[in-house]
């Protein structure tokens, strides 16, 4: 396809309509290109585009200025650090230029990054008034006294069958989550790290009599959410309804990590877990009544036990689990305090 470059004359267009029409299919072609390809727009007002340019030519010139705008950037960048070296935080002037660095790099920052940045700050904040609505039953499934169930809640942080992490509000629970491999309510047996299921498609004798015995397929469990931050490791995450007494699924997170430990294929061992029982219905007593290694910690209070051993079966190595019982309004609350500081930059007060 031939496309008519954006700064014809306009004159030319009035004296000759079918050029004219032209450059309005060539501006029709160049927006589907900006949409399917999140083309900048301040890039491509800048491109100098041919009437024989292709698709594919257009989109090499995109990408060749916008290498350049990164160039410019990372140069910028690399100025401020090297800048860094003659800081003495001991100067009573260390906060002005810390400053003036600072005010520097971002004038050289695109003006769709900032907009980027604004906008993804702004959705947390949409994201956590809607947590809070939630817990308070104002959202309009719940106006009539609704339950509020645990697929509510799960969906929120971490939509249910997903595989992406980095477009989850996992960050509801911790900051860093949002950038390890992860599942959520997906079968143990079909869980795969880099194209390859980590569950043996073959047990011994005993393997296969436990994993099937008392009529349960136990390979068959979905965990809420399984995250795998790096080898060895996973992080297991486990919701329940506000109105669910979380102590009776203590072991749950525990069960589940004993059969990652032992059922998984050679080349994958886990042996170090990190658990998160969620809920609202916690009771103290209940807690260190089922469970006595469970401690309260006082500050945004929640339960943590620091070490149990997942039990290795046939050879293998006992693994270890820390554990957090956390309530939804804790969590919230933490959400919302390592979250205010750019949330107010931004005039959006929580």
């Amino acid at each position: 396809m031939k496309i008519f470059n954006l700064g014809v004359n306009t004159a030319i267009g009035t004296m000759y309509p079918e050029i004219e029409e032209v450059k309005q299919q060539h501006i029709v072609e160049m927006d589907k290109l900006k949409e399917m390809f999140l083309l900048d727009d301040e890039t491509a007002k800048g491109l100098n585009i041919s009437i024989n340019d292709s698709e594919s030519k257009i989109l090499e010139k995109f990408y060749e200025a916008e290498a350049k705008k990164a160039a410019s950037i990372d140069a910028s960048i690399k100025k401020s650090l090297d800048n860094l070296n003659s800081l003495d935080t001991n100067s009573p002037s260390y906060p002005i230029e810390l400053k003036k660095e600072a005010n520097e790099l971002i004038a050289k920052i695109p003006l769709q990054n900032k907009k980027s940045l604004s906008l993804y700050v702004a959705r947390r904040k949409l994201v956590l008034e809607l947590f809070q609505k939630i817990i308070d039953k104002e959202i309009e499934k719940l106006n009539d006294g609704g339950r509020i169930d645990e697929d509510i809640m799960h969906n929120l942080i971490f939509q249910q069958s997903s595989d992406n992490a980095e477009d989850s509000d996992l960050w509801l629970i911790a900051e860093e989550f949002i950038y390890f491999m992860g599942f959520s309510e997906h079968r143990l047996d079909n869980i795969e790290i880099h194209g390859k299921r980590i569950f043996k498609e073959k047990f011994s004798e005993e393997e296969d009599r436990y994993l099937s015995s008392l009529g349960e397929n136990r390979l068959s469990k979905r965990p809420d959410v399984l995250l795998f931050p790096e080898e060895g490791k996973c992080i297991l995450i486990e919701f329940k309804a506000p109105d669910v007494n979380v102590s009776e699924h203590l072991s749950q997170i525990d069960f589940y990590s004993n059969l990652i430990r032992n059922y998984t294929i050679d080349e994958i061992q886990i042996n170090t877990f990190y658990g998160y029982l969620i809920g609202e219905s916690i009771e103290d007593r209940d807690v260190r009544g089922r469970v006595s290694r469970f401690e309260h910690s006082y500050h945004l209070g929640y339960w943590f036990r620091p070490s149990e051993n997942v039990i290795g079966y046939d050879g293998r190595k006992d693994g270890n689990l820390y554990t957090e019982v956390i309530k939804f309004t804790t969590l919230l609350q933490r959400a919302k305090l390592r979250n205010r500081i750019f949330i107010d930059k931004l005039g959006l007060t929580l």
